[in-house]
């Protein structure tokens, strides 16, 4: 063989080996914190693959295009960004006195770890973190996404999963371009990276943008839970169990909430945990795949329970320590409290679900829903569907970790197939069908369509 026959097969070799790396970076996709995975949020078979999605129906992808920049009108739903990432959030801007004067949205590759802001009222993008960290499993936003913490599965070290803080903070002037399609970045920002301990579980940060995170680590007498700054200063443990399943939620500052991992046949219990006093109070137990979500001020909790192989959601009144069903089905990670109406929750609603053990084949990839957005007031449990993706456009969309902007104005969340950022515009929108309450004078009922409910359930490819 000819030397130069040999240097051609060693550049397609490489060409290989390279564009099959960058693929496998790039669509790494995760969902939530599952049953028996390797990392939290992370579905794999036996030989390490992440497991295939199954859709409930099978469409076009019709999505309007958009180029920023056009004159266009803006999209109310719209995908931020085309490769999968670990976790988006919103940064704001405000004047002297307080007031908001611009809404960004955050996100990290999963696959390299660039970190990309698109603004919201232009939907034009640029990467302001050119530094690259691959294979980022989970991404956690947090001090209003000036920090945010990453976290991914170091192979050459034992599976030990590693969490760092990327603080984000001033630009620096660069003369290398972006390669984003969006717009050309000519300076990047600027980080600073703080090492946390390894084989972390499980962590959250401060869902009302404090400078606050909360962290689990497990050992030989059970787990510890531990609150921390970003500069991971002042670390204070707060919580202490036997017991090493749990789930964190950092409602505000002052509360924590601990959820027992869920599972469809088993028992679970949620506890509130005072930052300050690090007292731990019992709230919700002894209920099949438990899975909650605590409103801002934590007077309420949403929750599911497996009945008859569904998630029925309901809301729990700390003060009045009652439970109300709110009569749809889905899981309280689909949903997202309101930060300026505090009674008002936003949900992902499956149009089809089938009977199985939920949450457990949804977080394992098993199985993958085809959501509506549906508002709900937990004062006066009237219900409305807000947005059906069909109907602006997109086929389908399994949503995960949904957060609102402060002013409820915007909706970010993750599709769980494609891993990709979207947002959707809740400000003015029209109502796609609007559900009245019935009462009574022990209960209050929503009444939803039987579509919303029980519907027919269409093929699985």
């Amino acid at each position: 063989m000819t030397s130069r026959k040999i240097i051609i097969i060693s550049v397609l070799i490489l060409g290989a080996i390279l564009g099959g790396a960058y693929w496998y970076f790039s669509n790494r996709v995760a969902g939530p914190p599952g049953i028996g995975e390797k990392f939290p949020g992370e579905s794999r078979t036996s030989t390490g693959k992440p497991k295939p999605a199954v859709t409930a129906e099978e469409d076009i992808d019709t999505t309007p295009v958009f180029t920023p920049g056009s004159g266009a009108t803006l999209p109310r739903l719209y995908e931020l960004h085309k490769l999968p990432v670990a976790g988006a959030g919103f940064i704001e801007t405000k004047n002297k006195k307080n007031v908001t004067t611009g809404i960004a949205a955050r996100y990290i590759e999963r696959g390299l770890g660039y970190v990309f802001e698109t603004s919201l009222s232009t939907l034009a993008s640029s990467r302001i973190v050119n530094e690259t960290r691959p294979r980022i499993s989970e991404a956690l936003w947090g001090n209003n996404s000036k920090s945010v913490v990453i976290r991914s599965i170091d192979e050459k070290d034992g599976n030990m999963i590693k969490t760092q803080i990327l603080n984000i903070g001033a630009p620096i002037i660069s003369f290398a371009k972006s390669t984003t399609t969006e717009t050309t970045q000519s300076s990047f920002l600027k980080t600073e990276v703080i090492f946390l301990p390894n084989s972390i579980p499980f962590a959250a940060t401060s869902e009302d943008s404090a400078d606050k995170l909360f962290y689990l680590e497990n050992n030989s007498d059970g787990s510890v839970g531990s609150v921390s700054t970003f500069k991971n200063s002042g670390v204070s443990k707060i919580f202490t169990s036997s017991f090493t399943e749990w789930l964190p939620q950092f409602v505000n500052e002052r509360l924590v909430t601990i959820n027992t991992k869920p599972s469809a046949k088993v028992a679970g219990h949620l506890f509130f945990v005072d930052t300050k006093t690090k007292s731990v109070t019992k709230i919700l137990g002894n209920i099949n795949g438990l899975t909650t979500q605590t409103s801002r001020d934590g007077k309420f909790v949403l929750y599911s329970e497996t009945k008859s192989g569904r998630p029925e959601l309901s809301v729990h009144d700390i003060a009045k320590n009652t439970p109300r069903s709110l009569s749809l089905q889905t899981l309280p990670e689909k949903c997202a409290w309101g930060r300026k109406n505090l009674s008002l929750v936003y949900c992902a609603v499956p149009q089809a679900m089938p009977s199985a053990d939920y949450p457990d084949k949804w977080y394992q990839g098993i199985v993958s829903f085809s959501d509506d957005v549906w508002e709900i007031n937990t004062t006066t449990l009237i219900s409305r569907k807000i947005m059906s993706p069909k109907e602006l456009g997109v086929s389908t969309l399994d949503i995960i970790n949904p957060t609102l902007s402060s002013d409820d104005g915007y909706l970010l969340f993750v599709n769980k197939v494609s891993g990709t950022p979207w947002v959707y515009r809740i400000t003015e929108a029209i109502p796609v069908k609007a559900v009245t309450s019935v009462s009574t004078a022990t209960t209050t009922k929503t009444v939803v369509p039987p579509s919303a409910v029980t519907p027919d359930m269409k093929k699985l490819r």
